[in-house]
């Protein structure tokens, strides 16, 4: 019997040592995470200055410096875009009012489908990493800048960044001069299957090239133009009249 109670105590003893292990790998696991998520949330240290992306964003027409592009874009506040591009944008490249990093790492979690890519902050992050290096680094640092863009600017600001921010090809930076090249118009007198055009661009600018691939470009701008149509953003009719006009490029 008291063999039995021995082995007994001891199997206890060794379930609370085993137990104390778990619960303190638990909190240093927790700690770590805590830390982790700190650091991702409020160090900036490394990223793209704010106030150099708030350019993008402005109340006013500017001449903002683009990195990574090595050239300067104009960029113009939100109203100037024009209803069409900003129709055309929100189907082609990412939703204005499409779901944030948080909502959208939910959705990766549960496997979800979702957008690609998912959210604004996130395709403008791909626009901002100059230097990405190894892979994990650039995704991390991709996430790091989402969650900053997302901490201090609107869905609004950060559409209209994005728009402002856009390579559409021929060393093009943003829809006011891709505008200008292609079609000689301001961003907001553009038609629809202009907009759709320049939409379009921004999947594969060299492509889907109006000028080097009308005929890739014209197959691009016709998806953009029944994406618009399907998302209810134009009627049945005005898709049906915008797909059967021409390229119409200004070429000068």
């Amino acid at each position: 019997m008291r063999e039995r109670r021995q082995i007994e105590y001891t199997w206890i003893r060794v379930t609370r040592g085993l137990l104390k292990g778990f619960l303190a790998c638990l909190a240093v696991m927790a700690l770590v995470l805590t830390i982790g998520l700190a650091w991702l949330f409020f160090d900036s240290r490394g990223l793209p200055d704010k106030k150099l992306l708030a350019q993008f964003a402005p109340p006013t027409t500017v001449r903002a410096t683009a990195p990574c592009f090595n050239s300067s874009a104009v960029a113009i506040p939100y109203q100037l875009l024009g209803t069409n591009i900003r129709s055309a944008l929100n189907v082609a490249v990412s939703p204005e009012d499409g779901p944030g990093l948080l909502s959208a790492t939910y959705r990766r979690l549960i496997a979800q489908p979702a957008p690609d890519p998912v959210s604004l902050s996130e395709r403008i992050a791909q626009t901002v990493i100059c230097d990405p290096g190894k892979p994990l680094n650039q995704h991390i640092n991709e996430i790091r800048v989402e969650i900053q863009l997302e901490r201090h600017f609107s869905k609004r600001e950060l559409f209209t960044m994005l728009a402002n921010r856009l390579y559409l090809g021929d060393n093009i930076v943003g829809v006011e001069s891709a505008s200008q090249h292609y079609f000689h118009k301001e961003p907001d007198q553009l038609d629809i299957a202009e907009s759709a055009l320049l939409a379009g661009l921004a999947a594969n600018p060299s492509h889907y090239s109006p000028i080097k691939h009308p005929d890739r470009a014209l197959i691009r701008r016709n998806e953009v133009i029944d994406a618009m149509a399907k998302s209810r953003r134009i009627s049945d009719s005005e898709a049906m009249a915008a797909k059967g006009t021409p390229l119409a490029i200004v070429q000068d």
